[in-house]
């Protein structure tokens, strides 16, 4: 049998009930209760696993497990009259570089994860390279739960969060969801347990923390990139430049405006417009993320500074703290 290129899933965005009702028509053979469902594909082109919990009213736990020979491509298709907001982190398991595609508005933004926090009015794709283990957790949550749970939006605020909730701009995006990933890999161990007492319960009380955090941390804090903005798109190939270079030095504002045929004094002016802070720390947010995650990983500091192309122990030390407020050394210990 000659396989295809690639696959594609479709569903449609924001809509956790009209989801469920389209999986479920494609595969009818699949486990389908009223508060619970699985679905399994397997065959010679994909292997995977799709499991929804509607936690409680408003809250809806989506997670999913994939793994296929050919690319796979997952298709959100825009639905702004539903009240929902998604919150998705995807994850691979072998992180290999870049198998994470991530398609909006015409542009892609490749990474080992991704994660996004959207409400309706959007249409994405996310693409999987082929040979990839891939698994994510997806969370519908209906505006009445952000009000049952009194986390209230000031009608002023200028903040990425409230023009999501409120439909100012289509899509959030964070380009690193890596201090997510043992969450969501104890969530997918929950599910694997079949005679786990109370696991709705326990699973309400891990997911609630993802979400908190996540708005906490990423959103109110704001530390995300959202590649909504009209500036953005000008600079789409600086930002792809520095997503690719992330072990390299800075290469200077000069030459990212070059990418962008845009004089650097308008670089600058536009990039600090987009992003309230200046390329270089950008680039610097960036790597510290890179950092991390290799410290993580098991790397030691020396090793990380060296990957990093950092002259010396000490000045790589300096940055990572600047941004994370503690040493290499302390995270490691921690």
């Amino acid at each position: 049998m000659e396989l295809p290129s690639s696959i594609r899933f479709s569903s449609i965005v924001s809509d956790p009930e009209a989801y469920i009702q389209e999986l479920f028509q494609l595969h009818p053979d699949s486990i389908h209760q009223e508060h619970f469902g699985k679905i399994d594909i397997k065959n010679e082109v994909i292997d995977s696993s799709f499991q929804y919990h509607l936690l409680e009213e408003g809250l809806f736990l989506f997670t999913f497990r994939s793994f296929s020979p050919i690319d796979a491509e997952y298709e959100f298709l825009p639905n702004p009259n539903a009240p929902y907001y998604s919150l998705i982190l995807y994850f691979t398991e072998n992180r290999s570089k870049n198998p994470l595609y991530l398609k909006l508005d015409e542009k892609h933004y490749s990474s080992d994860q991704i994660s996004l926090f959207f409400n309706g009015n959007i249409n994405a794709e996310f693409h999987i390279k082929a040979q990839q283990k891939a698994f994510g957790l997806r969370l519908d949550i209906h505006q009445s739960w952000f009000e049952k749970n009194e986390i209230h939006l000031n009608p002023n605020s200028k903040s990425l969060f409230s023009d999501i909730i409120t439909f100012k701009k289509n899509c959030f995006i964070s380009v690193d969801c890596g201090e997510f990933q043992s969450s969501v890999s104890e969530v997918m161990q929950v599910l694997q347990c079949k005679n786990l007492e109370f696991k709705k319960l326990k699973l309400k009380s891990m997911v609630y923390p993802i979400i908190c955090d996540y708005i906490q941390n990423k959103i109110a804090g704001e530390e995300q990139v959202s590649f909504t903005s009209k500036q953005s798109g000008i600079l789409i190939e600086a930002l792809n430049w520095m997503e690719r270079n992330q072990s390299l030095t800075f290469p200077g504002t000069d030459f990212l405006a070059e990418l962008c045929n845009i004089s650097e004094s308008s670089f600058n002016a536009k990039f600090k417009n987009s992003f309230n802070i200046s390329a270089s720390y950008y680039f610097k947010n960036l790597k510290m993320k890179k950092a991390l995650n290799l410290l993580q990983l098991g790397h030691t500091v020396k090793e990380v500074a060296y990957k990093l192309e950092y002259k010396d122990v000490s000045s790589f030390g300096r940055s990572f703290k600047q941004i994370y407020g503690k040493s290499p050394a302390a995270f490691v210990k921690s």
